[in-house]
């Protein structure tokens, strides 16, 4: 039989009821009577001739024995005679909370370093309670020390662990160690069944802060610095400043992490001052923002790993620096039999800057002179309405109307906006019919010309560039030639012969180059002048061919532009020592000129030809 008791019942306490059934008769006297007793055991339980057992003491204890096995022996008739049998009992007792805590050290010791966070474990305190897991509701508290507002001692439910925590961040530069006295007690002991001892243990606290490496400490959370739209005056906006909470007491170097918006706005220099590079615009942004890092410069002048960080906030002041413009819903439009006082449409206005708070923007026609007119509705819109009715649309079909839009800022500013209205055909209901479609506007930003214009500059200049260069290469290449080179490819005025087939002897860009160039080559004899021509006659028009001669080579010497062609212009005449005088074609069909050609025919195989043409008594007739 099992059977449950309570832990620590009282003296006397029932447990629990045996019973025995006899089968004999039971009118016969002692045949049916039972009565009970324990055999084993009977030093903590005893039974009544009823079959309850009761506890005979009142120190049964869990914590000392949980299980108790008992004998109870039944028999039917008194004294030694008369049948009996015997039942096991088994007695469990169950558990109450009836013991408190105890630390299972006097003291605990633990070491930290400084950076730990707030929150974190810096230590476990042990307690051990002999009561069953589900009774265990240990409570930690300080008692004594001067630190109790820096930790804090929180149960684990699980193992009934007391977790020291940090409310507030260690530093060791001004707290080293830490000392105080904890005490474990459970509130939930039941004290009646509470036996002996303390209702409380206590147990001393030390807690040892180790310096570690700490980043750099900001003075000021965070950094907030107005500054005024477009202020070209304002170059500092002030500082941040950082230290070193170490003992080392490094230096602090500052860089910008990150900045909001995106963009070279406003600088941190190493010091910290924080600086705008220009003038800042509350129309792109109204704020600024910026991350700024704080690092150590070790001893060998590297910057630590180690930093940390403080937000910068620049809020800008408006300006008054931007026109209010023209807003509508729709194009207007406008019936050409409209009556006077038509509402052709509904205008607004918006503004970049804040809007001022002296009142609405004002609006007004640029000219009286049309068939408009504008009325405020106060409320920072306007009217524009039909003034005197009847449109011509013969005359215009698009009306261009100039309004006016002022914004009662400090100071106020103005804009010049251009409503496009057209005149439309309407039934007699006044919905529109036709309205003439409006031209599309095809414009080129002003970017877009610019680049436009840089583009075709440059490729004029890498044209310019490319001919320079090719006429500077031609230039060199006729400098370079030697003074015997350059004398094989001119032709020099005393020479014999120059006609139709040494035109391709020589190469006229060399003439050209040294012409321009100023460069006179060195005068060589001409092959034909070591040959010996015969004296001229005075009275064969030689004079007269030397003067021709010379009056030809003056213009071709000044004229520089002169190419030096097969023409009448350069070789009309031969040299001033030649008695061939004009070898021309123009002048060579004359019949009538007395000169014999004849000699020609002793003077070599080169002028054969013209022996054969000029001589006496040709073969044949040319015709030129």
């Amino acid at each position: 039989m099992l059977n449950v008791l309570f832990d620590n019942p009282f003296l006397g306490t029932s447990v629990t009821k045996v019973t025995a059934v006899d089968a004999d008769d039971p009118t016969v006297t002692g045949h049916a009577t039972v009565t009970y007793q324990v055999i084993k055991g009977d030093e903590y339980f005893t039974v009544d001739d009823s079959g309850v057992i009761f506890t005979t003491r009142a120190d049964l204890d869990r914590e000392n024995q949980s299980t108790y096995e008992i004998i109870v022996k039944a028999k039917d008739a008194p004294g030694f005679s008369g049948d009996s049998s015997t039942a096991t009992v088994i007695i469990t007792l169950t558990d109450i909370n009836d013991n408190f805590p105890v630390f299972k050290h006097q003291s605990f010791h633990f070491k930290v370093p400084e950076n730990v966070s707030v929150g974190g474990e810096v230590g476990r305190v042990k307690v051990e309670d002999i009561d069953e897991p589900q009774h265990r509701n240990t409570k930690y508290s300080f008692v004594r020390g001067d630190y109790r507002d820096t930790f804090e001692i929180v149960a684990n439910p699980y193992t009934n662990e007391g977790i020291i925590r940090p409310k507030k961040p260690l530093d060791f530069e001004k707290v080293a160690e830490y000392r105080f006295d904890i005490e474990a007690t459970d509130p939930t002991v039941d004290l009646r069944y509470f036996k002996s001892g303390g209702s409380r243990s206590i147990s001393t606290v030390t807690i040892e802060v180790t310096d570690v490496d700490e980043p750099p400490v900001f003075t000021k959370l965070p950094y907030e610095f107005k500054v005024r739209e477009n202020d070209p005056e304002k170059k500092t906006l002030g500082s941040v400043w950082a230290y070193d909470p170490d003992a080392a007491k490094r230096k602090i170097r500052f860089v910008r992490r990150k900045a909001s918006p995106n963009g070279d706005y406003i600088r941190v220099s190493d010091t910290g001052i924080i600086q705008l590079p220009k003038p800042l615009d509350r129309e792109f942004s109204s704020s600024y923002n910026i991350t700024v890092a704080a690092q150590e410069i070790l001893e060998d002048g590297r910057l630590s790993d180690r930093e940390s960080h403080a937000q910068v906030h620049v809020t800008v002041i408006d300006e008054n620096d931007n026109a209010p413009e023209l807003v509508y819903p729709e194009e207007p439009r406008v019936c050409e039999n409209a009556a006077p006082g038509k509402v052709i449409i509904r205008i607004s206005a918006t503004d970049k800057d804040e809007i001022s708070p002296r009142g609405f923007f004002k609006y007004s026609l640029a000219t009286e002179d049309s068939n408009f007119s504008l009325v405020e509705n106060h409320d920072n819109t306007a009217n524009i309405t039909v003034k005197y009715g009847q449109f011509n649309r013969e005359l215009a079909k698009i009306h261009y109307l100039p309004v006016i839009i002022s914004d009662n800022g400090d100071p106020e500013l103005s804009s010049t906006n251009t409503l496009v209205i057209s005149v439309c055909k309407c039934n007699e209901k006044g919905d529109f019919t036709f309205c003439e479609e409006r031209a599309k506007q095809v414009g080129v930003s002003i970017q877009a010309l610019v680049a436009i214009f840089v583009c075709i500059f440059t490729i004029i200049v890498i044209a310019l560039l490319i001919l320079l260069r090719k006429r500077h290469k031609k230039d060199l290449s006729g400098l370079g030639r030697n003074v015997a080179e350059i004398h094989e490819q001119l032709v020099t005025y005393d020479e014999e012969g120059g006609g139709e087939m040494d035109t391709t002897s020589y190469d006229v860009s060399v003439l050209n180059s040294v012409r321009k160039n100023g460069m006179k080559p060195e005068t060589v004899p001409s092959p034909y002048a070591q040959v010996q021509k015969p004296p001229a006659n005075p009275t064969s028009g030689a004079e007269k061919m030397e003067i021709m001669i010379e009056v030809k080579k003056d213009e071709a010497d000044n004229d520089r532009d002169l190419l030096p062609y097969d023409t009448l212009h350069i070789y009309g005449y031969e040299g001033a020592e030649s008695i061939a005088e004009s070898l021309s074609s123009l002048e060579s069909g004359s019949s009538d000129s007395d000169i014999d050609y004849d000699f020609l025919n002793d003077w070599g195989p080169r002028f054969k030809m013209l022996a054969e043409l000029y001589g006496s008594e040709p073969n044949e007739d040319f015709v030129y």
